[in-house]
C-alpha cells in the first residue's frame, strides 16, 4: 500500500511575480494577486503557465501588436487600472471620513452632557453653514448619519473601547483601590459609583471609572457588595490585589457587621483579600465638612440665612433688590443663596452677605424690615470672624479637591490647617486676630469667645480622622524614606531603608525628583522590591470620594427633569465617554463597521 505523499502548498513555494510577464501577457501584480490588464482576471496561483495558457486563450489577436504599440497599449491600460483604484481608494476613504465625523460629533455630545437627538439638530446648522461657505460639499455632509439611533450606537461602541482599553490596564495592575458612593437619580434609581486607581509594575496610574450600577431595590452592604462582585467578575479583576477602599462614610458602607466593609473583612478569606493590610479611610473631604458644621453662632447664620432667603425666595423682592444695586453701582449684582450639601457655599454666602451688608441694610429698611442687627457692633464682629474662619476652611476644602494629590498629601494639607487652628486660638487668647483680615478692621473685639470657638472646632478636628491618624507613620516614611526612623519602620522595610540612607547618590536624587519618579526611576526592583511594592500601594489609595461627587454632578446634569427616561446603560456610557481620561480609538471603530451613509 502506497504511503500518502504531503500535499502540496503554492503558497509555500515562494513564486514571485516576473516583470516580463506584462511585456508578454498583459499582465501586473496588484495585491499580491496577477491581474490581467485586458479583462481584469486574476490567476490564482502566480505560475508562467498558467497566465500565458490565459492569455493565448484569451488575447491571442495582440499576438502581433509588437514594439513600441504594444508598450503603449500596456502603459495606457497600467494608467486606467491605477487611476481605478485610486477611485476606489478615495471613494472609501471618504465614506470613512463621513463615519469617522459621525462619531467626532457623537463623542462631543456625550461630553457636553447633551440629549442624543441634538446630533440632528447639529446636522442640519452644519448644512446650512455649508451652504454658504462651501456648497459644493453639501452632498458630503447630508451623508453623515447623527439621527438619535446613530448617536446612542456610537456613543455605545466608544465607551466599549474605552472599557476594553482600561480591562487591558487593569490586567497589569499590581495593587489597585476602589471609591464608593452612592446617589439617587432623577428617576428615583440609586446610582452606586465605582472608581478605580490602579498602578503597574512601572508605576503608571490609571484612574477611571469603573462602574455605574444600578440597585433598583434596596441599598444595604450586601446589595453594595454584591453589585461590586459582580463588576470585579465582569472585569477579571483578583481581589487579592485590592488594597484599598475609600467610602462616604455611611453606615452601608463601613457597618462592622451589616456595612459593605464588614462583609468584606467577613468574606476576605475567602475572596483571598489581605484585611490587616487593607487601607480603609472614609473621605477627608466628607470628615472635614462635618467637623466644619459644628461652628456655633447661629445668631449671624439665622439672620443671614432669612435675610437671603426673604430677598431671593420672592421674585419682586429679588428683581427689586438686583435693580437697587444696580442703580447705586454696587460691587456685585446679587447675594447667593446657601445649601448645606455644597460644601463652599456657607463661606461664600457669609463673604457675599458681609461685602453687600450696606446695601442690604438699605433695602431692608426700603421693605420695611429693618435689620436691627446690623447696626450692632458685637453681632457685626460676629459676622467678620465667621467670614474669615468659613473663608479659611474653604480655602482647606479646595486644596483636599485638587486632582493628581496622593493621599499622604491630602494628610497635610489637613495637618497643617490643624496646626493653624491651635495658633490662632492662642493669638485670640492674648489678643490677637491678625489672621483674621476681616475682623481685625473692628475694636471690642470678643477674644475669649472667639478662641473658644476654634478650641471647639480645633477638638472636632482631633477627634476625627483617626483613619487617617493611623497610618500618620507609614506616610511619613512613604514621603521622607531618606530621613525616617528605620528601627520605628516596618521589619520588611528596615534593609531596604538603611541602603537608602547610606547612599549619599540616592539621597541626592531624592531631593531633586518627584517622589514619585524617584520609586519608579531611582529604586530598581531587584534592589528595593518591598519599598517598591509599599510605594505602589500609597499610590493607588484613593484619600477621598471627590470623584465620585464630581460624577453625580454630572450624572444630575446628564438625567435631567428632560432626560429622565435615560436608560441605565445609555447614562453609564455617555458618563464614561465624558469623564474618562482614556481616548477611544475612533480609526480603529470606524475600519471595524461598514459605512452606511444617512437618508
Amino acid at each position: 500500500m502506497m504511503s500518502g505523499g504531503k500535499k502540496r502548498k503554492v503558497d509555500t513555494e515562494g513564486r514571485q511575480f516576473q516583470e516580463k510577464w506584462t511585456e508578454e501577457f498583459f499582465f501586473i501584480l496588484h495585491n499580491g494577486k496577477p491581474i490581467c490588464l485586458l479583462c481584469n482576471e486574476s490567476i490564482s496561483v502566480m505560475k508562467e503557465f498558467n497566465i500565458k495558457r490565459h492569455y493565448s486563450t484569451k488575447h491571442a489577436t495582440l499576438h502581433s501588436l509588437t514594439g513600441q504599440l504594444r508598450t503603449d497599449k500596456i502603459q495606457k491600460l497600467t494608467a486606467n487600472v491605477e487611476k481605478q483604484q485610486q477611485m476606489f481608494h478615495k471613494q472609501r476613504t471618504q465614506l470613512d471620513n463621513v463615519v469617522k465625523a459621525s462619531f467626532i460629533v457623537s463623542s462631543k455630545l456625550a461630553k457636553a452632557l447633551k440629549p442624543f437627538a441634538e446630533g440632528e439638530f447639529i446636522k442640519e446648522c452644519m448644512l446650512e453653514v455649508c451652504s454658504i461657505l462651501c456648497p459644493e460639499k453639501k452632498n458630503e455632509f447630508e451623508k453623515i448619519s447623527l439621527s438619535r439611533r446613530t448617536v446612542v450606537r456610537r456613543i455605545e461602541m466608544m465607551a466599549n473601547d474605552i472599557k476594553t482599553t482600561l480591562t487591558d490596564r487593569m490586567a497589569g495592575f499590581e495593587s489597585f483601590s476602589i471609591a464608593l458612593d452612592e446617589s439617587t437619580d432623577l428617576s428615583d434609581t440609586a446610582q452606586l459609583a465605582i472608581f478605580i486607581r490602579g498602578v503597574d509594575k512601572e508605576f503608571t496610574v490609571t484612574e477611571e471609572l469603573l462602574a455605574l450600577q444600578p440597585l433598583k431595590g434596596t441599598t444595604t452592604g450586601e446589595d453594595i457588595f454584591i453589585e461590586v462582585q459582580k463588576v470585579f467578575t465582569s472585569f477579571g479583576l483578583p481581589w487579592s490585589k485590592l488594597i484599598g477602599v475609600c467610602t462616604d462614610g455611611a453606615p452601608s458602607m463601613v457597618g462592622l457587621r451589616k456595612g459593605f466593609i464588614g462583609i468584606l473583612n467577613e468574606k476576605a478569606t475567602e475572596l483571598n483579600v489581605q484585611k490587616d493590610d487593607m487601607i480603609v479611610l472614609h473621605c477627608i473631604i466628607h470628615q472635614q465638612n462635618l467637623c466644619s458644621k459644628s461652628i456655633r453662632l447661629q445668631n449671624v447664620m439665622n439672620v443671614v440665612v432669612k435675610t437671603i432667603n426673604f430677598i431671593r425666595s420672592r421674585g419682586l423682592n429679588h428683581r427689586q433688590f438686583k435693580a437697587f444695586l444696580d442703580e447705586i453701582s454696587a460691587e456685585y449684582n446679587d447675594v447667593t443663596y446657601y445649601c448645606e450639601v455644597r460644601w463652599l457655599s456657607k463661606g461664600k454666602m457669609l463673604k457675599r452677605f458681609y461685602e453687600l451688608r450696606n446695601e442690604i441694610a438699605d433695602f431692608m429698611k426700603i421693605k420695611d424690615k429693618p435689620l436691627s442687627e446690623l447696626s450692632d457692633p458685637k453681632w457685626i464682629c460676629d459676622l467678620a470672624f465667621l467670614v474669615d474662619l468659613t473663608g479659611y476652611l474653604n480655602d482647606l476644602n479646595l486644596k483636599l479637591q485638587k486632582q493628581g494629590q496622593l493621599v499622604n498629601d491630602l494628610y497635610s494639607h489637613l495637618k497643617a490647617f490643624q496646626i493653624k487652628l491651635r495658633l490662632w486660638e492662642s493669638q485670640m487668647l492674648s489678643g490677637n486676630s491678625y489672621h483674621f483680615n476681616t475682623l481685625s478692621a473692628y475694636e471690642n473685639i470678643a477674644y475669649a469667645q472667639y478662641a473658644e470657638e476654634l478650641k471647639l472646632l480645633s477638638e472636632q478636628f482631633s477627634n476625627r480622622f483617626s483613619d487617617f491618624k493611623n497610618m500618620e507613620d507609614c506616610f511619613s516614611l512613604f514621603a521622607t524614606p531618606t530621613k525616617c526612623n528605620v528601627q520605628n519602620a516596618p521589619i520588611h522595610l528596615q534593609m531596604e531603608l538603611i541602603e537608602i540612607q547610606e547612599n549619599s547618590l540616592l539621597k541626592s536624587k531624592f531631593e531633586d525628583v518627584e517622589l514619585c519618579d524617584f520609586y519608579k526611576k531611582y529604586l530598581e526592583e531587584d534592589n528595593f522590591p518591598q519599598l517598591r511594592k509599599f510605594a505602589r500601594r500609597l499610590i493607588c489609595a484613593f484619600g477621598s470620594t471627590y470623584k465620585c461627587e464630581q460624577f453625580f454632578s454630572l450624572m444630575k446634569v446628564n438625567k435631567s427633569t428632560h432626560r429622565t427616561r435615560l436608560t441605565d446603560d445609555n447614562l453609564e456610557n455617555s458618563l464614561r465617554l465624558c469623564i474618562s481620561g482614556i481616548n477611544p480609538n475612533i480609526d480603529g471603530l470606524v475600519s471595524q463597521i461598514q459605512a452606511q451613509v444617512s437618508h
